[in-house]
């Protein structure tokens, strides 16, 4: 992102975070590789069809507060008494809700296993306000080391918990609980780095204010989240668990990216803009720069994942989930297309229009959760080509409300993106050449992974070095590095 004297996104602040995500992600990878071997595509996706019903709840749950905390400009003592407040009323809330749908969702799915998942789940929304106020306080003081080790140490103990009950034959419900296990860990770790300046007692009343705030917030994370549920939710009751679960799979592929890129700098964007705004600037040309920097990384891990899919699939989830490939392929060009409006939302929202935020996702998720509604007729790769469809609407729309709140014009847009889309070309050919040589049926998956992945690298420092690319400043001073 662009270079600022105030920046909060400095190499420190990256590098840390980036950091961050690539330990989880790997404590993840572990979890995933060992599961998937462990569990079968039906219990997977009996937990998944739960997961997407708490996510969309967690909305709910969270209500905007940890944004709330990061973007006021006065926080005294009083309100950081009523944010708690607001947490604790709206888990315990939330809790119940979960509580109370557990069964006749599992009558609607006709899966009694899902009962039991979501009775453990809504034992997970009523402990999750340990941790979310303290982790909206360590981002807007910029703690991020402190972040680090609250995140490893939740997700050690989540995967461990998984992996042990899984091995001792709980099934889906082994991953209920180990959730349960990781947002524990996650508050206790928490509480131990608490903030002294945030105080322990709740305060239930004056609470208008972050209300006001996270009910504007909340509907536009709603919606963004039932976008995102829906495809599991409408295949688990038009076709069954199995097919959720290769869903979830093909799914869980094309969200590398957002765990091991997008992920990382999720918790510094917010705060930047925001940063930028209280500084008088502009924030039109810092999210062409953040566009730019982006998708010259999203475009050619889509690129290469398209060309790999069958090799990486087999490497983290093994054979059995070969349903998925095909799938994972078409929702990478999803992922391709939804990377230019990555960051949006946080844009709009440091910019004081947290009601185009939401608006702008009450217009694009319901065209997503239509698609994947009227496809499901037609099966798994309908919905995956539906979905597709339904992000290049809602990149119109997004470039719509860019244009209104901050000045960003679609021409400014495909600009930015233009030394993106050779630096995908470069990238892609190392892969394209391994694809041709048949990565898609070689046993040996591995050395498909290592000749493509190390081609696919060399092409993606040739591209940024040939087309000038402002990450090649960032990227050959490593290369250097490690030379000496």
């Amino acid at each position: 992102m662009a270079a600022s004297k105030n920046a909060l996104i400095g190499r420190k602040a990256v590098g840390i975070s980036f950091f961050t995500s690539y330990i989880n992600t790997a404590i993840q990878f572990v979890s995933v590789m060992v599961l998937a071997r462990i569990l079968s595509p039906s219990e997977i996706g009996t937990f998944s069809l739960a997961a997407m019903l708490m996510s969309m709840l967690h909305v709910f749950r969270d209500f905007g507060v940890v944004q709330y905390i990061i973007q006021e400009r006065e926080l005294d003592r009083d309100k950081l008494r009523s944010v708690i407040g607001v947490a604790i009323l709206l888990a315990l809330a939330v809790g119940a809700v979960m509580l109370a749908l557990s069964v006749p969702v599992a009558r609607f799915y006709d899966n009694p296993a899902l009962r039991d998942v979501m009775l453990v789940m809504a034992l997970s929304f009523a402990i999750s306000p340990l941790g979310s106020v303290v982790l909206g306080m360590l981002r807007r003081e910029g703690r991020l080391k402190t972040i680090f080790y609250i995140k490893t140490f939740g997700s050690l103990c989540q995967v461990g918990a998984a992996i042990g009950l899984a091995m001792l034959g709980y099934g889906a419900i082994s991953l209920a609980w180990s959730n349960f296990a990781g947002i524990l860990a996650f508050g206790l770790a928490a509480s131990f780095f608490r903030p002294k300046a945030l105080p322990w007692l709740p305060r239930f009343r004056n609470i208008r204010d972050v209300l006001s705030f996270g009910s504007i917030s909340s509907m536009g994370s709603l919606a963004n989240m039932a976008g995102t549920s829906a495809p599991e939710l409408i295949i688990g009751r038009v076709m069954n668990a199995a097919a959720v679960g290769y869903f979830s799979r093909a799914t869980g592929l094309v969200q590398l990216f957002q765990r091991l890129i997008a992920g990382a700098l999720a918790p510094l964007v917010l705060p930047y803009f925001s940063q930028i705004r209280r500084e008088g600037k502009s924030l039109d040309q810092p999210y062409l720069m953040a566009v730019s920097q982006l998708t010259a990384v999203a475009w050619p891990f889509f690129a290469v994942l398209v060309l790999l899919a069958y090799p990486v699939t087999h490497a983290l989830y093994g054979p059995q989930w070969d349903t998925s490939v095909p799938i994972a392929r078409l929702l990478c060009i999803g992922g391709a297309i939804a990377a230019v409006g990555q960051f949006a939302s946080q844009v709009m929202i440091s910019s004081g229009n947290v009601r185009s935020s939401t608006l702008c996702n009450l217009i694009v998720q319901p065209v997503r959760i239509g698609a994947a509604l009227v496809a499901s007729q037609y099966g798994l790769m309908a919905i995956a080509g539906a979905l597709v469809v339904a992000e290049c609407i809602g990149l119109l729309c997004v470039s719509w409300f860019l244009r209104r709140t901050i000045g960003v014009t679609p021409g400014g847009l495909l600009r930015a993106c233009a030394k993106s889309a050779l630096i995908t070309l470069c990238a892609a050919a190392g892969p394209l050449l391994v694809w041709l040589e048949g990565a898609d049926t070689t046993p040996h998956v591995w050395i498909a992974l290592l000749l493509g992945g190390a081609g696919a690298l060399i092409g993606w420092i040739a591209g940024l070095v040939l087309t000038r690319h402002p990450l090649a400043n960032h990227v050959l001073p490593l290369l250097r590095l490690r030379r000496g």
